[in-house]
């Protein structure tokens, strides 16, 4: 089976054209997380940048699921790699929780990304269980495809309450650039396409940044 594992910068190690694919841990404090139950050695581990494009694939050498677990412990079993020095990632950890650890082999970088055409509704894991999800997840989409000319319709630059608190929520009420958050900053909602250059106001063409950065960014696509 294929799975979708999506990831934030702050929590990865590498760059973002060559992050560590090599171990993933799966954390929740009420329930096991996914992928618990629905992983097996062989599967094929996608690896999404949140707000981004797919990068990199990595085959599942083995895997470990923990009823209790804490952070130190769940650190350890990440030793050898770049995520055990990911200091950010361990403090964002609660006291307890359930735990998925997995570590992959056979890694490989895209030369061109995928952009997906599903979302995950929550979740950071995503098994493909079905064609129709392996479809939607891995089939390529250029980022010329956020936008269109406008022709025979009419275009808005508002972006509604909902799709505003949707694109805030997925990226974690955090600015994407900088990674700074409210108070201490205001956010705005940023067109990876600029609007003026035909850029839509749909989720995938939108993502959060604080208004420095955005200000600061005009109408260029960094």
């Amino acid at each position: 089976m294929d799975h979708v594992v999506i990831r934030r910068e702050e929590y990865v190690s590498g760059t973002r054209d060559r992050p560590e694919i090599g171990i993933f841990t799966q954390a929740h404090q009420t329930r096991h997380p996914v992928p618990w139950g629905q992983i097996a050695i062989g599967d094929t581990v996608w690896m999404k940048w949140s707000s981004g494009p797919i990068v990199a694939a990595a085959k599942v050498q083995g895997f470990r699921q923990i009823e209790t677990c804490s952070a130190d412990r769940l650190r350890e079993m990440t030793t050898g790699s770049q995520l055990f020095n990911l200091r950010d990632y361990w403090v964002s950890l609660p006291p307890a929780f359930s735990a998925v650890v997995i570590w992959l082999d056979d890694e490989r970088w895209l030369d061109t990304p995928i952009f997906p055409n599903a979302r995950s509704r929550g979740e950071s894991w995503v098994p493909l269980k079905t064609a129709e999800l392996r479809e939607a997840w891995l089939s390529n989409r250029a980022p010329e495809q956020l936008r269109v000319e406008p022709r025979n319709r009419t275009r808005t630059r508002t972006i509604g309450y909902a799709m505003r608190f949707q694109v805030l929520r997925r990226d974690g009420f955090t600015c994407q650039y900088c990674g700074r958050k409210p108070p201490e900053v205001k956010l705005h909602i940023d067109h990876v396409i600029p609007w003026s250059a035909g850029g839509l106001n749909i989720p995938d063409n939108l993502r959060t940044s604080c208004e420095p950065c955005n200000l600061g960014k005009g109408t260029s696509r960094v």
